[in-house]
Order: C-alpha cells, then structure tokens, then sequence
C-alpha cells in the first residue's frame, strides 16, 4: 500500500497506519461500551481485531490511522 507508510505529524499529535504493534491497545480501547457505542462497533475477540488489522492494511479503499500523543512517539517518527 502506498499509504502505509504515512505519518501525518502535527504539534500535539500524530497520525500513524493502524499496524500490527497497535492491535492490542485498540482492542483494549473497544471493549469500552461508551465507545462501541459512539463508534457503531462491536466487540471483537482480539483474533477478530488482528484479522481486521490485516483487512484494513490491505484494503485499498481504507486509510486507517491512529492518533498517537507526540510526546510518547517523538522517538518514532521519521526525520523531517
């Protein structure tokens, strides 16, 4: 995927390809109800969540990103 690799950098946060190394953490973030609620999802097992990782990495049509504080990522991102 040509957006794979993607990183949109702003002063407070960033956005980063929902990859591999985030599965876990998003997959403790939706067991939330508040928000499989606001987001209109339903719980997954976190097998389901790792094949829908690999889902939206491959789908062409998808951008997945998640939002990454600047501060804990600082030592992450690319050179500018």
């Amino acid at each position: 995927r040509l957006n794979y690799e993607t990183c949109l950098s702003g002063t407070k946060c960033v956005l980063v390809p929902y990859r591999p190394e985030h599965v876990e953490t998003y997959h403790k973030w939706m067991q939330d109800p508040y928000l499989l609620d606001t987001t209109g999802s339903e719980p997954l097992s976190l097998e389901e969540e790792i094949d829908m990782q690999h889902s939206w990495r491959d789908d062409e049509d998808k951008c997945t990103f998640i939002v990454l504080s600047r501060d804990e990522c600082e030592n992450d991102l690319p050179a500018a």
